[in-house]
């Protein structure tokens, strides 16, 4: 794991190995025939086997204890099945995780080293040809938009879900309870980072072609004309090295961020649904809390749609700083120049930038609004059927009600 990104990226991916999210980053640097590898794998499946098992068992904790309030409430309609859909994704978010972490454990070595190389490579081709990208810049953005978000998820997530978890429930189940939460809603972040990873690796790039840019349009010999050339091809080759990243970390992610997107919108249904049926209980003391966790998990989805469109957005602007590309200061642009723009133009063409779940849905800000729509939509069904229920539940009390009345006068008479 070499390059100034993956160690900036290092101590965020050392926090998620410690929430069994994703490899120790040390894994990849030592060999695997080594006793210091063997023995920090061992130690790691472990760990995961145990958050694997501990998750199985927050599922079946937590299913008997709405098991005891659908009784309890006499609500036997589909808020028990919701409620069951959404224990079953609770375990399936985790067990894909650790099912993509053995089977893509290479993979993901592959991912660390063609970003190192990609670094490496961008640095080396360009040295000739302007300055570098400030680096620091790099850092505190992701502190911003990683760090931060990672701090306020420890720290609000336990305060706004412990106040409407039942009270019935042990004090251990309940830690265990909002640890499962975190590690659930931490796996967004780690997607979240790669792709800044390659967000970064892009506006490198960006940078280095609007610097070649500038070198063309005062070019006035052959020689240089050339080598700037040369330079734009490298540049195309690196482009179409970034696009083929992408789909490999798309095979690595898919399974994990497809069960969290069903996983959130199942949440979010589930906990309005149980917020409606609580409405009529002034003991509730979990109303306004409900609000802020669905915020968060909703905020949770928005992050990595968010910096995935500004991924597209900045792939999409290569293309117009090809197109006013110009060569010799207001000269005619040379056939060579016309040939390797031509191919660049035809290259992005063709390789179009899409962040998927397998090719199930885009994970950009288009499908994030569509998402929030669809889950309005069924809020707005789901109440219209709580609504009905209600008004047929009032009709047979009343009927109830005036059978025994009726039945005392037919006496009197």
């Amino acid at each position: 794991m070499n390059g100034q990104l993956l160690a900036t990226a290092r101590p965020y991916l050392q926090i998620l190995s410690l929430f069994s999210l994703t490899p120790p980053p040390s894994s990849y640097e030592r060999s695997h025939r080594s006793w210091q590898w063997k023995l920090l794998m061992l130690i790691f499946s472990c760990y995961t086997c145990c958050t694997c098992l501990m998750s199985a068992y927050v599922c079946y904790v937590n299913t008997m204890v709405l098991n005891r309030e659908v009784k309890t409430l006499i609500i036997e309609d589909f808020t028990h099945a919701l409620g069951l859909v959404q224990k079953v994704l609770y375990m399936c978010v985790l067990g894909s995780n650790s099912v993509c972490m053995l089977v893509y454990y290479d993979g993901l070595g592959r991912i660390y080293k063609e970003i190192s190389s990609l670094e490496l490579d961008i640095d080396a081709a360009f040295q000739l040809f302007g300055s570098q990208r400030k680096r620091t810049n790099f850092r505190v953005y992701l502190f911003i938009r990683i760090g931060l978000w990672i701090i306020f998820l420890l720290v609000a997530l336990p305060r706004l879900t412990i106040s409407f978890i039942t009270k019935s429930m042990a004090w251990y189940d309940k830690i265990l309870t909002e640890f499962m939460l975190i590690v659930l809603q931490l796996k967004s972040l780690e997607y979240t980072l790669f792709v800044m990873l390659i967000h970064e690796l892009l506006l490198r790039l960006r940078h280095k072609l609007i610097q070649l840019q500038q070198e063309l349009t005062v070019c006035e010999q052959h020689d240089l004309l050339q080598a700037l050339v040369q330079a734009i091809r490298k540049n195309k080759n690196l482009h179409a090295r970034i696009w083929k990243l992408v789909g490999e970390l798309e095979g690595y992610f898919m399974l994990p961020m497809l069960m969290l997107f069903l996983y959130n919108g199942v949440c979010m249904l589930h906990h309005v649904n149980w917020a409606y049926i609580q409405s009529i209980n002034p003991r509730d003391s979990g109303r306004n809390w409900r609000i802020g966790y669905l915020l968060i998990i909703l905020l949770n989805l928005l992050i990595p749609c968010w910096i995935s469109h500004n991924c597209i957005t900045t792939y999409k602007s290569f293309g117009r700083i090809l197109h006013n590309i110009r060569g010799g200061s207001g000269l005619v642009t040379p056939q060579l120049l016309k040939m390797i723009l031509m191919e660049y133009a035809l290259q992005m063409e063709h390789l179009k930038l899409r962040f998927t779940c397998g090719g199930f849905f885009d994970i950009n800000l288009k499908y994030f609004a569509g998402m929030v729509v669809s889950i309005i939509s069924y809020i707005i069904i789901l109440i219209q059927f709580k609504l009905q229920a209600m008004l047929e539940a009032k009709q047979a009390a009343k009927r109830h009600l005036s059978l025994p009345s009726n039945g005392k006068s037919y006496m009197k008479a």
